[in-house]
């Protein structure tokens, strides 16, 4: 706890240096105008902070724990939740601010900002690239029309559907199915247990639970993480808030048992297919591997377990099939 505390303490040091660092910046009319340099102090406040919020919730965990330092608890979470309102205040300022430096631009002169003013008494040399006439290029009722004309009805709703839900996971089409690393697990929180699809996916940094299976398990957040997520193709969502919980985990044969630390998401992925092919499953029974997710079903993928886990339940144990389809086992069951 001592220890904690004592790293708290520096990394609140270092918050507080950084936020001050931001409010000059944002003060001085000059430096606002640098995105770059508001990007940077941005991003080096969002890491400070992350980390002392790590900590903060180990702290007030041990002093929920003990029933001696319980009374500590409430004057040390309001401590923390008054650097949580200077984090979220700063970078609401901050993204407000340059999304009002981008959209500038587009902000009309003051000659245009008369109420019943037309654009045929415009006096304005204002003329725009795609039609020539006078009003902004983004304002073009030409370039949405150019825009739809691009693409066939097809593929409008190919786009719509795309955009209906955010997802970790792009799932293509194959002439050949492909099965990608998914276990059926237990997770358990009290006298409240659901079996659920997990997907093992290496490339993830994080572990993730569907938002709905966290409300199905009554499970209490532990704390919050605001971080944004590098997409497929090299694009980077907007950053959010996700609420991390502590969860029981289980291999259904209750022979392995392990608490997790998941954050919350909307939707893990799209609809991956179970194993059913007999032969594969013929050659998989005859090598003495068992899987957990098989059958013509598929029922939705409601954990995602990341790098951050996957190297503690690895048994390193890996069989190469004569189709060349590879098993791995992890402690919580067989797996492709």
């Amino acid at each position: 706890m001592d220890a904690l505390k004592t790293k708290r303490k520096s990394l609140r040091t270092s918050f507080t240096t950084t936020a001050n660092k931001l409010k000059e910046c944002l003060a001085k009319k000059e430096d606002a105008k640098d995105g770059d340099e508001l990007r940077a102090v941005k991003s080096q406040l969002q890491d400070k902070f992350l980390r002392l919020d790590e900590i903060q919730n180990k702290i007030s965990s041990l002093l929920l724990e003990n029933n001696e330092t319980a009374a500590e608890y409430e004057s040390d979470f309001q401590a923390a939740e008054d650097y949580r309102d200077n984090f979220l205040e700063l970078k609401s300022k901050i993204e407000t601010l340059l999304n009002k430096d981008f959209g500038s631009f587009l902000e009309s002169p003051p000659e245009l900002d008369v109420v019943g003013h037309l654009a045929k008494r415009c006096h304005s040399s204002v003329r725009c690239l795609i039609c020539k006439r006078r009003h902004y290029p983004l304002l073009c009722p030409d370039l949405r029309k150019g825009k739809e004309s691009n693409f066939s009805p097809k593929d409008r709703t190919a786009d719509n559907e795309q955009r209906s839900t955010e997802t970790l996971l792009t799932n293509f089409p194959s002439e050949h199915e492909i099965y990608l690393k998914t276990i059926m697990i237990r997770l358990r929180n009290r006298d409240k247990e659901v079996c659920a699809r997990a997907l093992l996916d290496d490339g993830s940094q994080r572990s993730y639970i569907e938002k709905n299976l966290a409300a199905e398990l009554f499970l209490s957040p532990s704390g919050r993480e605001i971080f944004s997520q590098g997409l497929f193709g090299g694009g980077i969502s907007p950053a959010s808030e996700h609420k991390r919980y502590m969860v029981n985990v289980e291999s259904l044969n209750r022979k392995y048992s392990t608490p997790l630390s998941l954050l919350e998401q909307q939707k893990i992925c799209s609809t991956l297919p179970r194993i059913h092919d007999r032969k594969l499953l013929s050659e998989l029974s005859s090598r003495g591997i068992k899987l957990t997710d098989v059958g013509r079903d598929s029922p939705p993928i409601r954990v995602l377990l990341g790098a951050d886990i996957l190297g503690s339940i690895l048994t390193g144990r890996i069989e190469v099939l004569s189709s060349g389809v590879s098993a791995v086992e992890t402690l919580l069951g067989g797996q492709f």
